[in-house]
């Protein structure tokens, strides 16, 4: 006697896979809409005095969530978690003007174009899992 089908098990993997999967693309289309709202921030900044641009670091946000993982040496020959140096810091780029201002519209235009364009392709990927997870659990898109 057969407790799981071979349909359910691999619907279940299918299912973790998946949920797992569009958690991440939650999380970086969450990521992607507050980085879009600081780009138009220092746009609409662009003339302030004394203004500094900001924007939010990816590579920055992945480390400090990756260190908020707990780490367990579980044999002797294992690293210890001690944190790591600082990588390279991206120095500050741009011209800054007589009023202290260092927005270059330009170089904000493009950040955002991109940014879109990366929200873009998460929706895109997003809608992808629902569709195979559509598919999976027995509808024909």
């Amino acid at each position: 006697m057969r407790f799981f089908s071979v349909k359910w098990v691999s619907w279940g993997v299918i299912y973790l896979l998946t949920t797992k999967t569009i958690a991440n693309l939650t999380k970086s289309l969450n990521w992607a809409a507050e980085r879009q709202k600081i780009l138009a921030h220092n746009l609409a900044n662009a003339d302030t005095p004394n203004y500094k641009r900001r924007d939010l670091d990816f590579p920055q946000e992945l480390r400090e969530s990756m260190n908020k993982l707990p780490l367990a040496r579980t044999h002797p020959r294992h690293l210890t978690g001690q944190e790591r140096p600082a990588g390279f810091t991206q120095p500050e780029w741009g011209m800054v003007r007589i009023d202290r201002n260092n927005v270059d519209k330009e170089v904000e235009m493009v950040k955002s174009t991109q940014n879109v364009l990366y929200y873009q392709s998460l929706t895109q990927q997003l809608s992808g899992q629902f569709r195979r997870l559509k598919t999976a659990i027995g509808g024909r898109s």
